[in-house]
């Protein structure tokens, strides 16, 4: 298998990067729903860390991304499926890639906002570098919270669709971002 992709397969490094990133965006919703039920204290406080540390790496693979979705092959189509399914495939895919970026961007700048930096799993204090500003703050916090039902719902969309298309319809789907 190729490191990019072919017109009849997904290469390697995209394969590393959509399992990579959808255990990452789903470790991080349930991290931001949890944080809501959560007490005042260390664990809450860890999460919280752990949560921006994961959205701030998410960043950089976000852009990553892009750049490698542009720059590589588009995987041709699998002739079994029909131009309506074409075409909510690549809706939900640039939906997802957009809000790759959204969520933890405005989750970035909503802390800085607020006058927290990142400690970047404690490797790195990443300090804000805008200046503090409470309604900015929550203009972006209202962005990241939308952006998390929104990329919610299409992470769901996402894995019913790939139940679907492997259980339903048998075809190769699945298959294809398993590398198989």
């Amino acid at each position: 298998m190729d490191i990019r992709n072919t017109k009849e397969s997904y290469g390697r490094l995209t394969i590393i990067l959509h399992w990579l990133m959808a255990v990452m965006i789903i470790g991080l919703i349930c991290a931001g729903f949890l944080l809501d039920f959560m007490d005042k204290g260390a664990a809450k406080n860890l999460v919280v860390t752990l949560h921006k540390s994961t959205g701030f790496l998410l960043i950089f693979l976000g852009l990553f991304r892009w750049y490698w979705t542009l720059s590589n092959k588009s995987v041709q189509a699998l002739p079994s499926l029909t131009k309506a399914e074409i075409g909510v495939s690549h809706a939900t895919k640039w939906m997802l890639m957009l809000l790759l970026l959204v969520m933890p961007i405005s989750g970035m700048l909503m802390s800085m906002f607020h006058g927290y930096g990142i400690n970047f799993y404690g490797i790195l204090d990443v300090t804000p570098w805008v200046e503090k500003n409470k309604d900015i703050g929550q203009l972006f916090g209202k962005i990241h919270e939308l952006a998390g039902y929104l990329i919610s719902i299409m992470v769901g969309l996402h894995i019913l669709a790939a139940i679907k298309h492997h259980f339903i319809k048998k075809d190769d789907t699945l298959n294809r971002m398993l590398g198989k």
